[in-house]
C-alpha cells in the first residue's frame, strides 16, 4: 500500500505541471494575441497618417503647378490686365466700373432680427441658471 500512495503522488505532480504548463502557454498565448492586435492598431493608425499626407502633398503639388503657370504668365499682358480687374479692381482709361453694394445696414438688421428672439431668450435662461446655481451654493 506504501507503494501505491508514492506513486499517486508522483501521478499528480506530473499532473500539476501539465496543468501548469498548459495554462502558461494560454497566458503567452493571450499577451502575444493583445500585442498583436495593438501592433495591428498601431499599423492601421500611421496608414491613416501617411495616406493624409499623400492627399496633403498632392494638394501642395496642385498649388505648386497653379503658381509656375502664374510665373510664367507674369509677363503676358493679358495675364496681367485679367489680374489688376479681378483683384485690384483696376480699369482703363476711359472705362467705368459699375458695381453693386448691398447696404450693410439693413443686412444686418435683418439678421438681428431673425436672431434677436432665439439670442435673448438663451441669454435670459442661462443667466436664470447661472443665479439659480449662485443662490444654492
Amino acid at each position: 500500500m506504501d507503494f501505491n500512495k508514492k506513486q499517486r503522488d508522483k501521478f499528480s505532480a506530473s499532473k500539476f505541471l501539465l496543468k501548469a504548463g498548459g495554462v502558461l502557454f494560454l497566458v503567452v498565448a493571450v499577451v502575444l494575441i493583445y500585442a498583436n492586435f495593438k501592433i495591428y492598431q498601431k499599423k492601421q493608425e500611421l496608414a491613416n497618417q501617411v495616406n493624409a499626407y499623400k492627399k496633403q502633398i498632392e494638394e501642395i503639388q496642385k498649388r505648386n503647378e497653379t503658381l509656375k503657370e502664374e510665373i510664367a504668365n507674369s509677363d503676358n499682358p493679358e495675364y496681367i490686365e485679367k489680374i489688376a480687374r479681378d483683384q485690384a479692381n483696376l480699369q482703363k482709361p476711359g472705362e467705368k466700373v459699375v458695381s453693386f453694394i448691398m447696404p450693410k445696414e439693413q443686412e444686418n438688421k435683418e439678421k438681428k432680427s431673425e436672431n434677436f428672439f432665439a439670442t435673448a431668450s438663451l441669454s435670459a435662461w442661462l443667466s436664470g441658471l447661472w443665479q439659480f446655481i449662485k443662490n444654492i451654493f
